[in-house]
């Protein structure tokens, strides 16, 4: 891996919005995915077997990478911690203000990884307890053929609502190579079963909060 650079702006699909399923804020932001995409499949998958604590977890047919993925010099890390610093100001933005968010900006920390979900590969739903903020971004979406293929559900955190059926129950956002989506820690949330295919739905996910740990600056 070289060097990280100064990091160029982002480009942009579409402008990044806030979606507010049940009053929630979940932020999503779509990249250019020929930006830096293909660098992060290969940087991701040589990971995959180089690192020795790369392993199957509590997903199916899935493989997590350690959570060092930030610390990795390349310039395509860089342009990845800075989007995840933008998720983060915006979700920070809309539930705090424009002049706390500001304040609290210089203290946010950070952790990533890396998730290459193959054929049939899912995540039971759970949550991030240790985070304020939680967030995915797509390198790879799967097969986009099949319904629902890997898509995220966020599970309405209402049980009152759940309870007397008043909620459908889950929001879903639809993977696709260059999204970013961003929400608190404390949502369930899971992964659908990816396409049983041999095309592969690979993801950066990342946490965000401020403690004084080994996680990276933003």
């Amino acid at each position: 891996m070289t060097a990280a650079t100064t990091m160029e702006p982002a480009r942009q699909a579409a402008p990044p919005r806030l979606l507010h399923p049940w009053g929630t804020p979940v932020y999503m932001a779509d990249h250019d995915p020929g930006l830096h995409n293909d660098t992060l499949l290969e940087l991701i998958l040589q990971a995959e077997k180089d690192d020795p604590n790369a392993a199957l977890f509590g997903g199916i047919n899935a493989v997590k990478s350690s959570d060092t993925l930030l610390t990795w010099q390349h310039p395509a890390i860089g342009w990845i911690r800075a989007r995840i610093a933008d998720a983060v100001r915006a979700l920070m933005t809309a539930e705090l203000g424009e002049q706390e968010a500001r304040r609290l900006d210089t203290g946010a920390r950070a952790e990533a990884w890396a998730v290459v979900y193959r054929a049939g590969g899912s995540l039971r739903p759970h949550i991030h307890h240790d985070s304020v903020w939680s967030g995915v971004y797509y390198v790879a979406a799967g097969d986009p053929a099949s319904p629902d293929a890997g898509w995220l559900q966020f599970i309405d955190p209402r049980p009152g609502a759940l309870a007397v059926g008043a909620t459908g129950g889950y929001h879903r956002v639809q993977p696709q190579a260059g999204r970013m989506v961003a929400f608190p820690g404390w949502l369930s949330h899971s992964v659908l079963s990816t396409a049983d295919s041999d095309k592969m739905r690979v993801a950066i996910a990342w946490n965000a909060a401020y403690p004084e740990d080994r996680s990276v600056a933003l």
